[in-house]
C-alpha cells in the first residue's frame, strides 16, 4: 500500500476509516451499498498511527507525536468531542491502544 492511500479501518459501533496522509476521519453509516461516505474530522494528519478505544472513541498519533483522542456520538455519529492527551485512557473493552 503506497502512502498515497495508506488507510486504517476501525470498527467502533459504526467502521471509522482513517486517511494516514491526511488524517482525515470518514464513516458510512448504515450497511446500504449506496451510501454515501461522511466526514467526520478534517486535517489532523499527516498520522503515525490511529486506533479505537472503547466502542465510540479514536485514538490519533500525529507525525509530530502529538495525541488526540476524538469521541464519536453513538446518538449522531458525529464526532463529539477532540482533546490532545499525553496518556490515553484505558477503556472497558478497548483493544491494544499504542
Amino acid at each position: 500500500m503506497s502512502a498515497d492511500t495508506a488507510e486504517v479501518l476501525v470498527p467502533l459501533f459504526i467502521d471509522v476509516t482513517i486517511s494516514l496522509t491526511s488524517g482525515d476521519v470518514t464513516c458510512r453509516p448504515g450497511t446500504a451499498p449506496d451510501a454515501q461516505e461522511r466526514l467526520l474530522l478534517a486535517g489532523l494528519g499527516p498520522l503515525r498511527s490511529a486506533s479505537g478505544c472503547g466502542n465510540a472513541g479514536l485514538v490519533l498519533e500525529a507525525a509530530s507525536g502529538a495525541r488526540w483522542l476524538v469521541g464519536i456520538s453513538e446518538e449522531s455519529g458525529l464526532v463529539a468531542s477532540v482533546e490532545r492527551v499525553h496518556r490515553v485512557p484505558s477503556a472497558p473493552g478497548a483493544g491494544d491502544v499504542r
